[in-house]
């Protein structure tokens, strides 16, 4: 029974829980989702106030494309996707043109943001699954004829490079007749690495449209054609750029995260034994099994701490040595990997509680959770890492019954991951699980749906 509601005697009328302050913040709100952004959101408070800051604060030097500014739409706006700061580079570039940005979901539940951004004509969009309610708010900002912004590779680059994406995009802009323009961000990456556990480090980001794709070429072109000429252009390896450019992104801690994707030894092989070492310059990870080192260098390449070590010279190759064992582990059949685990699920629209304990079993067709769960409002509320205030004395019960939930890796389009601390999975009725575990199993987690639902979808790519 609620704390709010008291029972009352047969055939009286049952008395409704009372509505906090906090319930009428957590509640819904209703968004026109796909509208022209209102201008004090998008072209005041977020692009003459916010963005200025933020481009001061992190270098970005971008000039505005002039012919895009002229251009009638509808456009899609397509870029490579390499930090959170690439929203606010692609307004300079667009001179704070009105747009409608597509955005991950995750991003709305922080709830000042989420407000803000939807305001200001963002688009939620849940990542790796079918979103309807995004694909209908895109085709209203086409159908007048707006802008519209994507990051269709759908995660920030992991090691710098772009990856591959599906023709839904291309779709989109066939049936709407939509110019295309294709941008390159340079720097965000290296200035911002996903892995990073020090934040962002100072450098240099520039960016341009790479590729102009016109109505008329986009309806002369078959969705196969469109699609290859889309992926050609986006294609991008932000190390291979700063080969040629060596701009210095500097930070106090520049190593402090690698080990989370570069987790296994090139010179022992063993997985999972790549630390950070804190201590120095903060610029080493090294195998805590046979002391073979890397260093991190401030243009994001590296190097050999000493003659005798073996390493890769960028993230890049490194995570495709890694994705390769990977992918001989999966061919030679009974692949099995087990892993401890605390799930968390949605316990309101910007929390998340803990729901249960237990293990992940993850074989060549799916990721079980065997363990203890309950529903969200019986669970722990944390925030920043920490069960919230009011609720630090309530625990789980042990004694729970232990449930099975199996998720089937061919029905996934991929993984939203935070490396080193956890990953989430959508259910087939829609509800997110995430699942913290060792962080350095994280990338591995994600790297074996990735392989496995690219086999499943038949990309080759």
């Amino acid at each position: 029974m609620s704390e709010n509601t008291k029972p009352t005697a047969e055939g009286s009328q049952a008395q409704k829980p009372a509505t906090t302050a906090r319930d009428r913040a957590k509640a819904p709100r209703d968004y026109d989702i796909g509208c022209f952004p209102r201008p004090f959101y998008f072209s005041f408070l977020g692009s003459r106030i916010i963005v200025p800051i933020v481009c001061a604060f992190t270098h970005i030097k971008v000039k505005p494309d002039m012919e895009f500014v002229n251009h009638e739409g509808p456009i899609i706006v397509i870029s490579n996707h390499e930090s959170y700061l690439d929203p606010m580079i692609t307004n300079k570039l667009t001179k704070a043109r009105p747009a409608n940005f597509v955005t991950g979901e995750f991003v709305f539940r922080a709830p000042a943001w989420g407000h803000w951004f939807k305001l200001g004509g963002a688009i939620p969009k849940k990542q790796f699954v079918v979103d309807t309610a995004a694909v209908k708010a895109m085709m209203k900002v086409m159908k007048r004829k707006g802008v519209l912004i994507v990051y269709p590779e759908a995660t920030r680059h992991v090691d710098g490079k772009s990856v591959t994406f599906d023709d839904g995009i291309a779709r989109l802009a066939k049936k709407a007749g939509a110019s295309i323009y294709i941008e390159h961000i340079h720097g965000a990456y290296l200035t911002w690495p996903r892995w990073s556990q020090s934040g962002m480090r100072k450098g240099r980001i520039t960016s341009e449209f790479v590729k102009k794709i016109y109505s008329d070429e986009v309806k002369a072109s078959s969705i196969e054609e469109l699609q290859q000429k889309i992926l050609d252009a986006v294609n991008y390896n932000e190390n291979d750029w700063n080969r040629e450019h060596k701009v210095e992104f500097k930070s106090r801690r520049l190593a402090a995260g690698l080990q989370n994707v570069a987790y296994a030894c090139p010179r022992c092989g063993h997985e999972f034994t790549m630390r950070f070492l804190d201590s120095g310059k903060r610029d080493l990870i090294q195998c805590c099994e046979c002391g073979n080192a890397v260093r991190y260098l401030p243009t994001g390449l590296l190097e050999k701490a000493d003659p005798q070590c073996v390493v890769f010279d960028d993230l890049h190759k490194w995570a495709e040595w890694e994705r390769g064992i990977i992918a001989e582990e999966l061919k030679a059949g009974d692949f099995k990997m087990v892993m401890d685990a605390d799930l968390f699920k949605v316990y309101d629209r910007f929390t998340f509680a803990k729901t249960g304990k237990g293990t992940i079993t993850i074989t060549d067709k799916e990721i079980t959770y065997t363990g203890t769960d309950c529903p969200a409002e019986n669970g722990i509320p944390y925030k920043k890492g920490k069960p919230m205030k009011g609720f630090r004395n309530r625990t789980l019960d042990p004694n729970a019954a232990v449930e099975s939930n199996v998720f089937e890796i061919d029905t996934m389009r991929g993984l939203v991951a935070s490396y080193g601390k956890y990953f989430e999975i959508y259910d087939r009725d829609g509800e997110l699980f995430r699942f913290y575990v060792d962080g350095q199993k994280v990338f591995k987690v994600h790297e074996i749906v990735s392989l496995l639902g690219k086999k499943a979808k038949g990309n080759t790519n």
